[in-house]
């Protein structure tokens, strides 16, 4: 009788055991492996996922205001994925192609539970879902993105190469984001590899992940050392003899303007790289890199869909540093990240982390299942130094010797800045930079044409009628 107490008490300890390690095996999962057992390509839960999308019908994509974007419906037993803004949204929505063994991108794939109605699910109760066959509808993502906007910085950019990016710098909120030039989403069945392989590059979303040197578009941020750590250089007069020697090397002006005997403020406004690169010099490279790397330059932007981490490397030299005042040598960044340079003079120096996704809602009971809230990403400037770039950056449009004129709209005071970024492979990239109304902020845009030549004339009168539209609509 003991032996068979003693066996019944092995027993019920061995399956007591079995039983808990069961419960935190599952456990384990649920918490920290959830995200990898939805989307891992290699786990036999993703296959019978592939195998359940086909039946469920994966929710839609909308703008701000509602319009749909994109969306599922049932031809012939099977799914078809349908984009109805096609090439202006490709490079934010991407695509989603898994049951074709080609997975997903942009929204598609940052939000791809959410579009397969799979949040707040635990695993067990997915995979029951998924063996049982059971159909679904997913949920529905709202982004911050307006059609409209949208559809103008796309058509403003026909027939060029590179973006245009609209925030608003009190959210974060991302208003527009256009990259030239695109592709179809709707023809990836039948034009996959010529899609994937142009030499174009149509599928790069020029917005987050090209990157270009910022030329005067960075004078911004030099001016924002010069505010910060020597203000004393704020009251420079220098003058231009359209050249400057740097250890011998000769930097020219655009155009080899010689502009004379000119203040910070007329430096600023006519964007003089002679004037530049001396308070360059005097500010010296730490204070330079320092604030360069408080805007962000050293670091990838935080974002739904992937960004491309910006680059500035170490300053070595006088020459470098020359050309670092001036956003040349070997500085990199997104369009992106200059229009979060620009939002940080716009919101009182302080930058809101950029997003894409609006709110998740559920498409029967509407009632939102997840909601983005704007929130602080950096803070490079006081808000001091920001109201004196501010009138700087008026200066550049209104003045009449500044050379973003174009930029003006009848009353609408806008802050910009041009740039011309010399480019080792062709025609300077021509950006601008800027936001309105300049008194209470309401949108950034930043622009790059690339090889459009000079930014006051090329891409000034972009960002105008993108601010324009949407100050007006």
């Amino acid at each position: 009788m003991s032996n068979l107490n003693r066996n019944i008490k092995i027993l019920f300890w061995f399956f007591s055991v079995l039983f808990f390690g069961l419960v935190a095996y599952l456990t384990y999962f649920q918490i920290y492996e959830r995200d990898k057992l939805i989307t891992s390509s290699y786990s036999v839960y993703n296959r019978r996922l592939i195998e359940q999308e086909k039946k469920i019908l994966r929710g839609s994509i909308l703008d701000r205001n509602g319009t749909v974007l994109a969306k599922s419906v049932f031809v012939d037993g099977s799914q078809k994925r349908e984009y109805l803004d096609g090439p202006a949204f490709a490079q934010i929505i991407g695509y989603s192609r898994r049951i074709y063994q080609q997975g997903n991108a942009g929204i598609e794939k940052a939000y791809d539970k959410e579009l397969l109605g799979m949040v707040g699910n635990d695993p067990m109760t997915i995979l029951r879902k998924l063996v049982l066959a059971k159909g679904q509808v997913g949920d529905n993502v709202y982004l911050t993105i307006d059609k409209t906007l949208q559809d103008l910085a796309y058509k403003e950019m026909e027939g060029k190469k590179g973006a245009v990016v609209a925030l608003n710098p009190k959210t974060g909120e991302i208003l527009a984001m256009a990259s030239s030039p695109s592709y179809d989403p709707n023809t990836l069945g039948e034009n996959w590899e010529e899609i994937m392989t142009s030499s174009e590059h149509v599928v790069l979303n020029r917005a987050t992940q090209g990157l270009y040197p910022p030329g005067s578009v960075f004078k911004i941020i030099t001016t924002a050392a010069v505010l910060t750590y020597k203000p004393e250089l704020y009251n420079k007069i220098f003058d231009c003899k359209g050249y400057i020697i740097v250890d011998g090397n000769r930097i020219n002006d655009f155009g080899g303007i010689a502009h004379g005997t000119e203040d910070f403020r007329q430096a600023f406004y006519r964007s003089c790289n002679s004037f530049f690169i001396q308070v360059g010099l005097d500010l010296g490279s730490e204070n330079l890199q320092t604030m360069a790397y408080a805007f962000g330059l050293n670091k990838r932007v935080p974002l739904e869909i992937d960004t491309a981490q910006n680059y500035f490397p170490p300053i070595e030299g006088k020459v470098a540093l020359a050309e670092s005042s001036i956003g040349q040598g070997k500085i990199l960044v997104t369009p992106l990240t200059m229009a979060l340079v620009a939002s940080a003079v716009a919101n009182d120096g302080i930058i809101m982390k950029p997003y894409l996704m609006r709110y998740v809602a559920d498409p029967i009971s509407g009632a939102i299942i997840e909601k983005s809230t704007p929130s602080q990403y950096l803070n490079p400037i006081s808000k001091k130094v920001a109201d004196t770039i501010k009138q700087l950056m008026i200066g550049v449009v209104n003045n009449k010797e500044g050379t973003g004129k174009a930029a003006q709209i009848s009353g609408i005071t806008v802050a910009g800045k041009t740039g011309t970024a010399e480019n080792p492979h062709g025609d300077p990239h021509a950006w601008f930079v800027g936001f309105a109304p300049a008194e209470n902020p309401q949108i950034v845009v930043s622009v790059i044409v690339e090889n459009g030549g000079e930014g006051g004339k090329v891409a000034a009168p972009i960002a105008r009628d993108i601010i324009r539209a949407y100050l007006t609509k």
